[in-house]
């Protein structure tokens, strides 16, 4: 088996390996330059062992989870296999992967990097982990997240695993599979001690990259040119976006809102450094890296920037792997990622270790539509006044109720309704309980042709709101948006009026106040 292994390039003399015997197997393990195990050979001497599945559960070691290729000899014949992570099964090959010998790291580099070239690599690497392994956009852009991940925790540790050439891509993909796994580690132990609960509620890293080893050196080699740090947040941020598109149009469109929609709302409600804001329904967290976007810039000092990107920013999001694109968006940003909770948002508030209610200043959201809540289901859910009597509720009239629920008194609402809670008789008794828990500053309609791109085809307007109980008469701002800046199809227009609306309405509050 040596003389083998050395025909291909594995020479022991020259890569570190750890060699057991046990119950008639000598069992080789080799490992890459950071200690991830990238081969492991089997010499057994029964061939009612040649299972490649029960030999591998039979002796499994710590960090074996990192090796996707095998090698088996009995008798002098030779059996290579290398294992899809996903699917646990092992494909037989029909030759031993060569290596090469070359492990070497290069420095990243360290000039700031200014231009719009690195927009289309987040793109470009969606493209290989959907070619190279036919994945569905939506699953190629779960593992991407993941590939993120493991390259920003590799330039914040100072390991460099990324640009590391190493003797094959079984070698490569081991190493990074095995720094994907620390980065989760030590997210764990850093956060899970400032974050009652952190695992439960943000632990979604945990999940292994599932990707070949061809997918994950394709995708390395690419991030490896690059030193993300030194990346300017605009680029990084507008290259991650640009992976959104394909995504929606997949069948991802529910777990997200126009950005033009975002930043509508946004420039309405006016962020500021002193703000603690949440966003319920979080989906890929937009709401939360604009608001990063608006306030940072006017940031006096590193401590008050500082203090909002880690502590302002909260986000509750019920799919694991969208809260994955929601923390890797906005570490990109500039972090800020660990207050987005994976769980419902619906719950008892007693059920949340770090939540509570009327906490927030600001609630910016887009709930989901069109789910009927039945009454048997409101048993599950938290204490909400618009159930009440009722056999059923749209999901949406609990996401307006939790949405004001978790304001401070004087907090502001912003939240996109479907028209027919502004306009329906059957929903009268959810605008007599808003005239009588807000004061609302204003009601915008949305063109058709908002959600139309993304598989809705919903007539849909924004409520302004705050949590005040308004004595007398007062003013509400009313406004209609034309053009939302692309159309039926998707396609950009040339003149949104948006931009218009959101300025009439900050006169508005200018002269009327909140």
């Amino acid at each position: 088996m040596i003389t083998f292994l050395n025909d291909y390039g594995y020479a022991l003399n020259k890569i570190q390996h750890e060699r057991t015997f046990m119950d008639g197997i000598q069992k080789i393990r080799f490992f890459s330059v950071n200690g991830a195990v990238f081969l492991l050979s089997y010499k057994i001497e029964n061939d009612a062992l040649l299972d490649m599945p029960s030999l591998y559960e039979r002796t499994k070691q710590d960090g074996d989870e990192f090796c996707s290729l095998f090698l088996i000899s009995y008798n002098g014949n030779y059996q290579c296999y290398s294992k899809n992570l996903k699917a646990n099964q092992y494909i037989l090959l029909k030759n031993m992967i060569m290596y090469s010998g070359k492990t070497s790291g290069s420095p990243l580099p360290t000039a700031k990097i200014e231009s719009n070239k690195f927009e289309s690599i987040f793109f470009e690497a969606h493209s290989f982990l959907r070619d190279l392994d036919g994945l569905h956009p939506d699953e190629a852009l779960d593992e991407l997240c993941k590939l993120i991940y493991a390259k920003m925790y590799d330039e914040d540790s100072g390991t460099n695993i990324f640009s590391v050439i190493s003797g094959n891509s079984e070698e490569y993909s081991a190493s990074i599979r095995y720094l994907y796994s620390l980065a989760n580690k030590y997210d764990m132990r850093v956060y899970s001690l400032k974050i009652p609960g952190y695992k439960r509620s943000r632990g979604v890293f945990e999940e292994p990259l599932f990707i070949s080893s061809n997918a994950i050196a394709k995708v390395g080699q690419l991030f490896s040119k690059y030193n993300f740090s030194t990346v300017d947040i605009d680029f990084k941020a507008r290259s991650f976006q640009n992976v959104y598109k394909p995504a929606t149009r997949a069948g991802m469109g529910q777990y997200f809102t126009p950005i033009q929609v975002i930043r509508f709302i946004v420039s309405c409600i006016a962020p500021n450094l002193s703000d603690l804001i949440i966003d319920p329904f979080a989906g890929s967290g937009h709401f939360l890296t604009e608001s990063l976007s608006y306030a940072v810039p006017s940031a006096k000092n590193e401590k008050a920037k500082n203090e909002f990107i880690f502590y302002k920013l909260h986000g509750i999001e019920k799919s694991e792997r969208m809260v994955r694109i929601a923390m890797t968006d906005m570490r990109l940003h500039g972090d800020g990622h660990s207050n987005i909770r994976c769980t419902d948002s619906l719950l008892p508030f007693d059920s949340y270790t770090d939540l509570e209610e009327g906490s927030f200043d600001i609630v910016m959201t887009n709930p989901p539509f069109g789910s009927i809540l039945q009454k048997e289901s409101f048993s599950y859910l938290g204490d909400f006044e618009l159930v009440k009597e009722k056999a059923k509720v749209p999901l949406e009239v609990l996401g307006l109720e939790r949405s004001i629920q978790l304001l401070r008194d004087g907090g502001k609402l912003a939240i996109v309704l479907p028209e027919s809670i502004f306009v329906n008789k059957s929903y009268a008794y959810v605008r007599t309980w808003l005239q009588n828990n807000v004061k609302i500053r204003g009601i915008i309609n949305l063109p058709l042709s908002t959600f139309t791109p993304f598989g809705a085809n919903i007539k849909t307007g924004i409520l302004i709101a705050t949590k005040n109980k308004a004595a007398g008469d007062y003013t509400i701002f009313t406004g209609v948006i034309e053009d939302i800046g692309f159309d039926r199809k998707g396609n950009d227009t040339k003149s949104p009026d948006w931009p218009d609306i959101a300025v009439e309405f900050k006169k508005f509050i200018s002269k009327e106040g909140w």
